[in-house]
């Protein structure tokens, strides 16, 4: 026994690194934090993660999200394209000699010289968080064309959508889908809070809640759903809209307008730290997206029991069959408006049932934990 335990010992350290631009207020950003924090659970693995630009508690996640046992690492990016990120990353991965590199958004680009100088073999991973053609401009597809077809980097989809469009732009290389994962929504100590500030936006205990977490965007196109949220309040149709999310400087014009034009029915939360409060205290999640990779925030809405009404866009389209919420037929005002009126006029009994199925569908298949073991499976090549 003591000879079988020194051999273990001897083992070496499997060492997985993750890279993304920033922590910022993303579903990317959370699926890094909660993959890194289910690895690290793993016997005989060290995890770290690389965020590119220093961390800046005012603008990015909290690092309180992230497991004590994860390395965490900033760069200094400066904005734009930075030439000393290449650099600086290559040295750093140098340095670690990890087994894994993993990487997410455009930090992709940036490994591209450690990838060509570092001789010593190593898994190299990087995972499409959007429909390609959104997730890599038409430079960085291209380079991307090269390091895939050339087998240096794994690409991995994370919706059937997402693997179609990959397969139309990369070709042969596309192989590896792996749905996005989620750890489940759980009530904070601000829960009671929420509650109590919810029902005071509430016209009555009959009003229906509808949550839409997005950072204000074109993409998640709030606009549509204000639009629908004005001709619902005209029809005195009992519901509300909380939209919970914040933007990025290039986007505030979208967000003045959306102030300047919301209509009663609708509220502004902002950027929150407890945004599973509110989906735990909501009756449906909204989502009027023009496109979609798959979004954490849907699978975390279906882990709190609320039926999903969204546009039939990108990995919606995997996720919200009938049995689980509503999809809109088309991205526009009439279509998305009839799914809303769907969903405010269902049977009681049909929505619980909706609940049920989407929070079984969660369990089965879109939790982190599912998740980061079908990543393990692909940084051991078993996939």
């Amino acid at each position: 026994m003591r000879q079988v335990k020194n051999l273990c010992n001897q083992l070496p350290m499997r060492k997985i690194v993750q890279v993304l631009p920033a922590l910022g207020w993303g579903g990317a950003q959370v699926f890094c934090i909660q993959l890194c924090n289910e690895l690290v659970q793993k016997e005989g693995y060290e995890v770290t993660l690389v965020s590119m630009y220093h961390h800046k508690p005012e603008k990015h996640l909290p690092l309180s999200l992230l497991d004590k046992r994860v390395n965490f690492i900033t760069l200094g990016k400066r904005p734009a394209l930075d030439p000393a990120m290449f650099i600086k990353l290559w040295k750093l991965l140098k340095k670690l000699s990890p087994d894994v590199v993993h990487t997410h958004l455009h930090a992709g680009y940036y490994c591209f010289l450690g990838y060509k100088r570092i001789k010593r073999p190593f898994k190299k991973i990087h995972t499409f968080h959007n429909l390609v053609k959104q997730d890599s401009p038409w430079l960085g597809r291209q380079a991307f064309k090269y390091f895939f077809g050339k087998h240096i980097i794994t690409p991995v989809s994370i919706s059937e959508e997402v693997f179609k469009g990959a397969i139309e732009e990369y070709g042969e290389p596309i192989k590896v889908l792996i749905p996005n994962g989620s750890d489940p929504v759980k009530p904070t100590p601000l829960f009671d809070e929420t509650k109590k500030k919810i029902a005071g936006l509430k016209k009555d205990n009959n009003t229906k809640v509808l949550v839409n977490v997005a950072r204000i965007s074109a993409q998640k196109n709030q606009r549509l759903l204000l639009n629908c949220m004005s001709k619902l309040e005209q029809e005195n149709c009992n519901v509300i809209a909380l939209i919970i999310g914040d933007y990025v400087a290039d986007d505030k014009k979208i967000y003045d307008d959306l102030v300047a034009n919301k209509p009663g029915n609708v509220f502004l939360i902002g950027k929150v730290t407890n945004v599973s409060d509110y989906l735990l205290n909501a009756d449906a999640f909204v989502l009027s997206s023009t496109f979609e990779g798959l979004p954490i925030s849907l699978l975390e809405a279906l882990s709190a029991g609320i039926t999903p009404v969204c546009t039939a866009v990108g990995g919606l389209k995997d996720v919200v069959t009938s049995n689980v919420g509503y999809l809109s037929d088309e991205v526009s005002e009439s279509s998305y408006l009839k799914t809303l009126h769907t969903f405010i006029n269902a049977p009681a009994a049909e929505i619980e049932a909706k609940k049920m199925n989407g929070k079984a569908l969660f369990d089965q298949s879109y939790s982190m934990k599912n998740c980061a073991i079908k990543y393990n499976e692909l940084y051991l090549n078993k996939l």
